[in-house]
């Protein structure tokens, strides 16, 4: 590869394997550039004082056969620079097309405003964390409109195209963190979208692997059942808002009654959420097919209970922790001489 990227430079701090290649190019192709300018620029100034027309009675000379050698010459330089400068990106472009095999696949949501991150444990976070010297697969995709990530110090740079799957990849060579942003406006928001890189070395990302590993550590049950959401991929199926799409929307289900395909009415309590995820097909909605997938053996009990209370937060009737807090706050019923029940034996005076 051409150059070298260790030398002093006005380019952001090298912290990849990639910083070689694209460094390396970006010397040559701006030195072959300079070059290509100075002879250019040179040439013009030397002929025009050697060529100026010193008497208005002065006639131009006769054109000798010299100037098609170096037209020629010209003409061969300016393509020489192209070939140069093609030839001299394609092997960094073709490295950062397709990650090693075994590399970390960490899944990237970008939306108005950030990126989630979505690790192989189920962990999503608005910063990326990697290991150094490992290498490290971004598959991404965004939830609205055109984004990108670029993290400089990292050489990473890559569109993400809503609907569509885009990837990227790369190996940290030290520990540090690097800002990341992303440089395609997408409206409003746009500045919004910055967030950082942070590369551990391996005791330190296993540490926080570790620390991460359970997704109940921290978190309300309603924000578990939301994490599980997107951690389990609904959002491609059920949206937040009451709009319809394979599936049905999830505002406004929990404590709702509704009609089965073959006619019979249900209420979405505790019981058909957990039969729902466990064995979906056996009760779909009216208007909608059998196609959702069954997620026995996925989730356990706990993240069904958190994705409940989750689904009772987006209905107007209320869920699990509201339905407790209400119970808990009515008064103990009175008896028939106006005196509060007493649950047990009576105190004997």
């Amino acid at each position: 590869m051409i150059g070298t990227a260790n030398i002093s430079s006005w380019l952001p701090e090298a912290a990849s394997t990639h910083a070689r290649g694209v460094d390396g190019v970006f010397y040559g192709i701006y030195a072959a550039a300079t070059i290509a300018l100075l002879l250019g620029a040179g040439l013009a100034v030397v002929y025009f004082r050697l060529y100026k027309r010193r008497d208005k009675d002065q006639l131009g000379g006769v054109s000798s056969g010299l100037n098609r050698y170096f037209l020629t010459l010209w003409v061969l330089g300016a393509v020489g620079l192209a070939w140069f400068s093609f030839t001299a990106g394609i092997p960094g472009l073709v490295d950062q097309s397709v990650a090693p095999y075994g590399a970390y696949r960490v899944e990237v949501s970008a939306h108005q405003g950030g990126w989630d991150f979505i690790y192989p444990n189920g962990h999503v976070a608005d910063t990326l964390t990697v290991q150094v010297g490992q290498p490290v697969e971004l598959v991404m995709t965004s939830a609205d409109v055109t984004h990108s990530l670029s993290v400089p110090a990292l050489r990473v740079n890559q569109a993400i195209l809503p609907g569509r799957i885009t990837g990227a990849w790369f190996t940290a060579t030290k520990p540090g963190v690097y800002d990341a942003h992303s440089n395609i406006y997408s409206g409003e928001g746009f500045a919004d979208m910055v967030s950082a890189v942070v590369v551990l070395d391996e005791s330190g990302f296993t540490a926080w692997l570790v620390d991460v590993e359970d997704i109940f550590a921290g978190r309300t049950l309603p924000e578990v059942g939301e994490l599980l959401y997107t951690r389990l991929g609904c959002m491609a199926c059920h949206t937040l808002t009451g709009a319809k799409l394979v599936g049905h929307s999830l505002k406004d289900l929990y404590g709702f009654e509704f009609k089965t395909v073959d006619g019979q009415t249900y209420t979405v309590d505790d019981a058909h959420v957990r039969q729902s995820l466990l064995d979906p097909n056996a009760s779909v909605q009216e208007g909608f097919q059998p196609v959702m997938t069954p997620f026995a053996g996925i989730v356990d009990d706990q993240e069904i209970e958190a994705i409940t209370v989750w689904l009772g937060t987006l209905s107007s009737k209320g869920g699990l922790e509201e339905t407790a807090t209400a119970e808990a706050a009515e008064p103990a019923p009175e008896s028939a001489s106006g005196d509060p029940e007493v649950s047990g034996e009576q105190e004997e005076h």
